[in-house]
């Protein structure tokens, strides 16, 4: 019981996981709280779906940008082994993620693996050594860091992003 209560009191004062954004800057998730977020995870070395998710999250940034809606986007790496915030930083290029509407980010192994362990998203290693077999949810989280919403990966996505903002805004007291 004593090591119970010695573990729950290192965990609380253990400090949060951090990031790295595509500009270098570290953050924590609680540090974007305020507006609502979009949260997606990829591998920059997927060849399947994260490439859709990322073109369409690119669309869903610039739509955000031109109605001036309060929301950012963000991308977490999958596999921080091999995306490095460098790596990530150079996705965030080829798809022009603004950072003041896009996040693209990566981090420490351990800090990544603990956030993909808080959304429940599964990435599985393949032969290759990369995270190649995953889950392709996308994250819809409140203005106060509350997940409010889980969607599927679709070719929809920016729209349903949109909506999802747009419903937020509406919920709103």
């Amino acid at each position: 019981m004593i090591a119970l209560f010695a573990l729950l009191l290192a965990l609380a004062g253990a400090p949060a996981p951090a990031l790295i954004d595509q500009t270098g800057h570290a953050f924590t998730l609680d540090s974007l709280r305020g507006r609502p977020l979009i949260v997606t995870f990829v591998s920059a070395h997927c060849t399947d779906a994260c490439p859709l998710v990322n073109a369409q999250f690119s669309d869903a940034a610039q739509t955000i940008a031109k109605r001036k809606l309060d929301a950012r986007l963000l991308t977490i790496t999958l596999d921080p082994q091999h995306d490095s915030p460098s790596l990530m930083s150079a996705l965030a290029h080829r798809f022009d993620a603004d950072p003041r509407y896009w996040l693209v980010a990566s981090g420490r192994p351990n800090d990544v693996d603990s956030i993909l362990r808080r959304f429940g998203v599964i990435a599985i290693t393949g032969k290759n050594g990369y995270r190649e077999e995953h889950s392709t949810f996308v994250y819809v989280v409140d203005r106060d860091g509350r997940l409010q919403k889980t969607m599927l990966a679709s070719t929809n996505l920016n729209a349903d992003v949109v909506d999802a903002i747009e419903g937020l805004r509406v919920a709103k007291p």
